[in-house]
C-alpha cells in the first residue's frame, strides 16, 4: 500500500513522495539523515575551533556586503569568467554546470522535502491531494531537474576528465577520487530510480522527466515492468540515499569544506581589493608583536579562508611572480599555511584550554617562517592583486603575504637596496633620500601654483616621489601641468610639503614607516583644506584612497586620466591639435598599445580613461592605429614593481614582469602607453633591452603632445636622479 500522496487517478499530473519506502525505511532514513548532520556539525565545529585560534572580532556578516559578493562571486561566477594567464574557458564552463546543477537540484530536494512535510505536519490536510507538487508547476520542476542534472552530470565528468590528464595546477589527493565518483554517481543514480519510479508508478505524461523517462524505455526493453520495478528501486534508492548522506557527513573532513567556509568567506568580506589592514598599536604594546609571526598571529577570517581555498590554481595562473619563475604560488602559500594550522592548531587550541603557554606549548614545533613558508617566497610578491581578484571564494594570498612581511620587518630580516630605500624614506620622506628641498625642481621653468600661491584650488595634484626625483618622469608631472593650465583647471601641489605616501611602506610591510608617513601627510591636506586630488601614480591613489581613510584621511582621489577625459568631455580640452610655437599636434605616430598598471586597472576599475585619452591621441596623429595587448583591461599583467619590488636589485632578465614585455611587443607598437610612473620605469627598461627604437610614454605625455605645445615638457638642465 503506499503511504504517502498515491495518485487520484493515472491522469493526476503529480508524483508521490518516498513512493516504495516503508514506514520503517522512512524512519531508518531520518536516523541516518539525523547521524550525517551530527557528523558534518561536528566537523564545522572542528573547523571552527582552529579558526578561533586566530586573532579574534574578524569574521562579521553585513548582509548588503554579502549580498553584493554573493551575486559577483558565486551567482554571476565573476571571479571564474576572468581571463587569467591560461584562460581556463572549459573549466570555467565546468564549473558552472557544477555549480548550478548542484544548486537547482539542492532547491529541488528541499521543495520536495516541503512537499512531504506539509503532508506529515499541517493540521487536518488531505494527504490524498498534493499540496503544489502538481500540474503545471511540477512538469516545469520536472524538466528542470532533468535538465540541471544533465549539467551537473557533464561538470563532474569534465573535472573527471581533467584530473586523469593530471594537470598541474590542480591541487590533487586520493580522496578526491571518492569526492568527484560519489557527485557522478548521484548524478546518473537519479536518473536510473526516477526511470524506476516511472516504470512502478505508471506516471502520468513521464515525458516532462524526459531522461528518467529515457532510462524506463531502456528498462523496459530488457524486461524490467510494473510487476518488478519495486525490488530494483527500492535498493537503488537506499544507495543513492546513503552516498547522498555519506557525502553530507563528508563535507567538513574533505575538499568539499570550501563550499561551507566559501560561502562564509564571501558572506563575510569586508576588505576591498588593494585595501590593507591596519595595525593596532595597543596590541602591539601588550603583545610585543608585530605582523604575522605565528599561524594564531591571524585573524580569525584569514584563516576561515583557508578553508575556502579549493586549491584550483587560478591564483597561481595569474601571479607574475610565478610566471617569472620566483619561488612564489599563491595557491601553495595558502595550502601550506593551511598544512601549517591543521599542525600546530590543535596543539595552540589544547594549550588554551588547558591554560597553558601556547608558545612553550609550540616551542619545539614547526614554524610558520623558514619551515612552512620561506621569507624569498614572501618578497616575490608584488602585491598586484591578480591572486585575490580571481579567487572565486575570495580567499586572499597577498593579505597573507603582506600579513608575515610585517614581521619579518619587525625581525629586521629585510637587507640589501629594499632596506635602504625604507631607510631613506623614514630619514627623507622619499625612496631616493633626497632633500626634500629638491622635491619641486621638477617644476623649475614653468608657473605651477603651490598650496601657498592658490589658497582658494579645487584640486590638488599629487606629483608623487616619481615625479618629483626621477629626471624621466619629471616630464609627466610637467605634462599633466601643461594639461590642466590648458583646460583651466583650479590646481595647487603640496610642493616641498608633499612626502611619499608611504605605499612602498606598507606593501614591504614597514607599518611604523607608513603610519608616520600617512599621518604627517594628513595633517598637512587637513590644513590645506583639501576634497579632491588628482594623482597620476595609481599606487599612490590606491594609498589616499583606501589606506589613509584608516587614520582619518577622507578624500576624493582621481587618477589623471579620469579627470582629463572629463576636461575633453566638457570641451575644456581640445580633440584636435592646436596651434603652437613649434606646431604642435605632432601625435603618437604608428601602432600604439597600452599598458594597464595593476593598481588603476585591476584595483580601482578603471580601464575606459586612459583607453579613450590614448585613442584620442593615435587619432591626432597620422597613420597611427591602436593595439590592444594580449592582457588587458582587469586582466593585465604586472610590470614587475609593486609591492617594493622596484626596489630590488634583480637582473634585468631575471625581473618580474619580463613576458609582459614580450606580450607588449608582439602588438607590433612603436610606442607603449603607460598609465603609471613604475611601470614606465619597468616597460621601458624591458623594452629598451629587446627594441631601443619602441618609445615608452605615460597617457599625459601622449595627449600633451598630440594636443598642445610639448615645448614645455623636458625638465630644465638638472642632475639625474633616478
Amino acid at each position: 500500500m503506499r503511504e504517502t500522496i498515491p495518485l487520484l487517478a493515472n491522469s493526476e499530473l503529480s508524483r508521490e513522495i518516498f513512493g516504495n519506502i516503508s514506514l520503517a525505511s522512512k524512519i531508518a532514513f531520518y536516523v541516518f539523515s539525523v547521524a550525517a548532520m551530527a557528523i558534518f556539525c561536528y566537523g564545522i565545529y572542528r573547523r571552527w575551533r582552529m579558526w578561533r585560534i586566530g586573532r579574534p572580532g574578524h569574521i562579521k556578516f553585513a548582509p548588503a556586503a554579502a549580498l553584493k559578493q554573493f551575486v559577483q562571486r558565486a551567482l554571476t561566477q565573476r571571479a571564474l569568467r576572468k581571463q587569467n594567464a591560461r584562460k581556463r574557458t572549459a573549466a570555467t564552463i565546468a564549473h558552472a554546470l557544477l555549480f548550478y546543477g548542484f544548486i537547482v537540484l539542492t532547491i529541488g530536494t528541499i521543495l520536495v522535502g516541503i512537499e512531504h512535510w506539509a503532508h506529515d505536519l499541517l493540521p487536518g490536510y488531505n494527504a490524498r491531494e498534493p499540496l503544489f507538487h502538481k500540474g503545471v508547476y511540477f512538469a516545469i520542476f520536472e524538466v528542470f531537474m532533468d535538465t540541471f542534472g544533465l549539467a551537473l552530470t557533464a561538470g563532474i565528468v569534465w573535472f573527471i576528465l581533467r584530473r586523469t590528464k593530471g594537470n598541474a595546477s590542480i591541487g590533487h589527493t586520493p580522496a578526491d577520487w571518492l569526492i568527484v565518483g560519489a557527485i557522478l554517481f548521484l548524478g546518473v543514480s537519479g536518473y536510473v530510480i526516477e526511470g524506476l519510479r516511472i516504470i512502478r508508478e505508471d506516471t502520468a505524461m513521464p515525458g516532462f522527466s524526459y531522461v528518467g523517462y529515457g532510462f524506463a524505455v531502456a528498462f523496459k526493453a530488457v524486461g524490467i515492468d510494473q510487476s518488478n520495478a519495486d525490488t530494483p528501486h527500492l535498493l537503488l534508492w537506499w544507495v543513492h540515499a546513503i552516498v547522498a548522506l555519506g557525502m553530507i557527513a563528508a563535507i567538513p573532513y574533505s575538499r568539499l569544506m570550501h563550499v561551507v567556509a566559501g560561502s562564509l568567506s564571501i558572506a563575510t568580506q569586508q576588505k576591498h581589493l588593494g585595501q590593507l589592514g591596519a595595525i593596532d598599536l595597543e596590541e602591539v604594546e601588550e603583545t610585543g608583536r608585530f605582523g604575522v609571526g605565528r599561524v594564531q598571529d591571524f585573524t580569525d577570517r584569514q584563516l576561515l579562508e583557508l578553508d575556502a581555498c579549493v586549491s584550483c590554481g587560478r591564483c597561481e595562473d595569474a601571479c607574475p611572480a610565478f610566471e617569472a619563475g620566483k619561488p612564489l604560488s599563491p595557491r601553495d602559500v595558502v595550502q601550506d599555511v593551511k598544512a601549517h594550522l591543521n599542525h600546530i592548531g590543535p596543539i595552540v587550541f589544547a594549550a588554551r584550554k588547558a591554560g597553558k603557554d601556547e608558545d612553550e606549548a609550540t616551542a619545539t614545533e614547526p614554524k610558520l617562517h623558514g619551515d612552512a613558508i620561506s621569507a624569498e617566497t614572501l618578497w616575490s610578491c608584488t602585491t598586484c592583486n591578480a591572486c585575490y581578484d580571481v579567487c572565486p571564494l575570495g580567499v586572499s594570498p597577498v593579505n597573507l603575504i603582506t600579513d608575515m612581511r610585517r614581521h619579518l620587518i619587525g625581525e629586521g630580516e629585510l637587507a640589501g637596496p629594499p632596506a635602504t630605500a625604507l631607510q631613506k624614506t623614514q630619514r627623507q620622506g622619499n625612496p631616493w633620500g633626497l632633500p626634500t628641498a629638491e622635491r619641486f625642481n621638477w617644476a623649475q621653468g614653468i608657473e605651477v601654483p603651490t598650496v601657498e600661491d592658490n589658497p582658494g584650488f579645487e584640486v590638488l595634484y599629487w606629483v608623487g616621489c616619481a615625479a618629483s626625483y626621477d629626471r624621466r618622469v619629471q616630464k609627466v608631472a610637467r605634462a599633466v601641468v601643461q594639461l590642466f593650465q590648458h583646460a583651466g583647471v583650479n590646481f595647487a601641489v603640496l610642493g616641498s610639503e608633499e612626502n611619499c605616501t608611504g605605499e612602498s611602506a606598507r606593501r614591504m610591510g614597514d607599518e611604523f614607516v607608513f603610519m608616520e608617513l600617512a599621518e604627517g601627510n594628513i595633517a598637512t591636506l587637513n590644513q590645506h583644506k583639501v576634497k579632491t586630488i588628482v594623482t597620476h601614480c595609481p599606487h599612490c591613489l590606491n594609498t589616499l584612497r583606501q589606506d589613509y581613510p584608516q587614520y582619518g584621511g577622507d578624500y576624493e582621489v582621481i587618477h589623471h586620466s579620469t579627470l582629463i577625459e572629463q576636461l575633453i568631455e566638457d570641451g575644456k580640452l581640445p580633440r584636435e591639435p592646436v596651434a603652437s610655437s613649434t606646431g604642435g599636434g605632432a601625435g603618437a605616430a604608428g601602432k600604439v598599445t597600452y599598458h594597464d598598471p595593476c593598481y588603476l586597472a585591476r584595483v580601482a576599475r578603471e580601464t575606459q580613461a586612459p583607453r579613450s585619452l590614448v585613442q584620442l591621441s593615435v587619432t591626432a596623429g597620422s597613420g597611427g592605429a591602436f593595439e590592444e595587448a594580449q592582457r588587458s583591461g582587469e586582466q593585465t599583467s604586472c610590470c614587475g614593481a609593486g609591492g617594493g619590488r622596484m626596489w630590488f636589485d634583480d637582473e634585468p632578465d631575471q625581473r618580474i614582469g619580463q613576458k609582459r614585455i614580450d606580450e607588449l611587443l608582439a602588438t607590433g607598437a612603436d610606442t607603449v602607453a603607460v598609465g603609471c610612473p613604475f611601470c614606465l620605469t619597468m616597460v621601458s627598461d624591458g623594452v629598451n633591452a629587446r627594441d631601443p627604437k619602441v618609445q615608452v610614454k605615460d597617457i599625459a605625455e601622449l595627449l600633451a603632445e598630440a594636443l598642445l605645445d610639448e615645448s614645455a615638457l623636458e625638465p630644465d638642465p638638472e642632475p639625474n636622479h633616478t
